[in-house]
């Protein structure tokens, strides 16, 4: 019995398709229980030799070979047809899976009863949300919980849940095909469990210029974000539920197209920046009411004023603001308690060196913008009071090895530090707890190393940052031992010198002599 098909769209990946097809040929699931199929999309780069050879070797593998259809939605759906498995996940051909991740999926399927299973995402490259892998999540919806929040197609569903809703990816060269699918699956179940506890796929970028992240042509781009919110329209009534679903594409694929610290709008061309914030503020206007701006953080309610006022020059003004942000996140100091470490982190936020800063006036805090774009808005839309109150972070725990990240019990405490100048730099202070018996969503975390990345949130902005023992050394790195115990490894600015000799130690020597000068 086929309990599970892998089905894999396949377009001239070269060598990047390797990872893939190791993991897929190397399950611990029985190969008598699971096929992996791979529909060739085209490719011209002799990759489709390369899988009929992996077929006649392997039984459990079967291809397909298309003409090219430029886009993920055809092969899927040709793999689909194909597909004997009770279940079926999509992979892409640069992705990889764990070696029991159709095991731990299947065997959470079969628990809950589920329609889909969303494995532990682990992002190389990627953004990949925090939230929804905080702990396992059993048979819930788009109602109570955030699975709104990923809508890549790298799950596993139910292959007859498919067939009863005739669920099929859009064809075509067709932007946002994946969140058409997944959105009408999640919206067709209320039988949508998370298995947050173990990393069952590995969710590449692989460094190379892709279709979906060209110069994308933002006409056909926000007909395709159109076309999904009139999915949310025809499941939902105007009220609460729709405004919470409506801000996934308010937030991440219109407003933060034109800023955060993700964003690409300042290093792309001229022309391309402009038609994209055309049909920003055409959306924005069409889609999104005024109301939502009330659920932006502080930065975003800025970038939403700006395109509600038309002011491209100032929406590029703050996207390289904030494109610079980082956070600097520095140990404070470190404990042990039986198994457990105990961290207490300061962070701040800077851009281009300079700390995030606000300054008093009536009892309020204004947030001191840049000139270019301060100079566009009036005074009370930089009233960041509240926002700073609001302020927190995350703190990971990330394998060195795997990438894999689980987010630790973190407090968060805001300190104001007042400047000789009479502005305001704020800090977050973190006492976060790293319990290994616990630590991955309810589980134990493998043994290994481990560093420590942090987002921060700090008044309505965030920024990324991996935690050091003190800045110019390595990132700061715990250890979990066999045994399940934990500790920090000691760095220390010598530690750290002899560590670059024996790795560069031309580069060390010329480190060396330039701090001499």
């Amino acid at each position: 019995m086929i309990r599970a098909s892998v089905v894999v769209p396949v377009f001239n990946p070269g060598a990047h398709i390797d990872d893939c097809i190791a993991s897929l040929v190397g399950q611990s699931l029985p190969t008598d229980e699971y096929e992996a199929i791979f529909v060739d999309d085209g490719s011209t780069d002799g990759t489709g030799e390369r899988l009929d050879a992996l077929a006649a070797e392997h039984p459990h593998v079967r291809v397909a070979h298309i003409p090219n259809s430029g886009w993920p939605g055809r092969p899927r759906n040709v793999g689909l047809d194909m597909a004997h498995g009770e279940f079926v996940l999509f992979a892409d051909n640069d992705d990889y899976l764990e070696p029991d991740a159709l095991e731990r999926l299947l065997a959470m399927a079969m628990q809950d009863e589920a329609d889909i299973v969303i494995g532990k995402v682990v992002g190389h490259g990627k953004y990949v949300p925090p939230a929804l892998f905080a702990r396992n999540l059993h048979n819930v919806s788009l109602r109570d919980a955030p699975l709104v929040s990923l809508l890549s197609p790298h799950k596993l569903f139910r292959r007859s849940f498919l067939e009863a809703h005739g669920l099929r990816f859009p064809e075509g060269r067709r932007r946002l095909e994946d969140h058409v699918f997944v959105l009408q699956a999640y919206f067709a179940t209320d039988r949508t469990s998370v298995l947050a506890d173990h990393p069952c796929y590995h969710w590449m970028r692989r460094g190379k210029q892709t279709a979906s992240s060209a110069e994308w042509d933002p006409v056909p781009y926000y007909e395709a974000v159109r076309e999904v919110l009139d999915i949310v329209d025809a499941n939902t009534e105007p009220g609460a539920l729709r405004d919470r679903l409506y801000m996934r594409w308010y937030r991440g694929k219109t407003l933060g197209r034109l800023g955060g610290y993700r964003s690409a709008l300042t290093w792309r061309s001229p022309e391309w920046r402009r038609a994209v914030f055309a049909e920003v503020r055409r959306i924005v206007d069409e889609r999104f009411g005024e109301h939502l701006d009330a659920r932006l953080p502080f930065g975003e309610r800025i970038r939403a004023a700006l395109v509600r006022a038309g002011d491209f020059d100032a929406v590029l003004a703050l996207a390289r603001f904030e494109h610079a942000l980082v956070a600097r996140p520095v140990l404070r100091r470190s404990s042990t308690s039986g198994r457990d470490v105990e961290l207490e982190l300061s962070v701040q936020l800077a851009s281009g060196g300079a700390p995030l800063r606000y300054r008093r006036a009536a009892g309020r805090l204004l947030w001191d913008a840049p000139p270019a774009v301060a100079a566009h808005l009036p005074e009370g839309v930089l009233d960041a009071t509240e926002d700073l109150e609001r302020s927190t972070a995350k703190v990971f725990a990330r394998a060195v090895r795997s990438k894999a990240q689980h987010v630790l019990p973190t407090t968060t405490e805001i300190v104001l530090d007042e400047t000789p100048d009479g502005h305001v730099e704020p800090r977050l202070v973190l006492r976060a707890t790293l319990r290994p018996a616990t630590a991955a969503a309810g589980s134990a975390l493998r043994p290994g190393g481990y560093d420590h990345p942090v987002i921060a949130h700090v008044g309505g902005f965030a920024g990324e940052g991996v935690a050091r023992r003190a800045r110019g050394l390595p990132p700061l790195a715990t250890r979990v031992s066999a045994d399940g115990g934990a500790r920090v490894r000691v760095t220390t600015a010598r530690a750290a010198a002899l560590g670059l000799a024996r790795r560069m130690p031309r580069l060390a020597r010329a480190a060396k002599r330039a701090g001499g000068r």
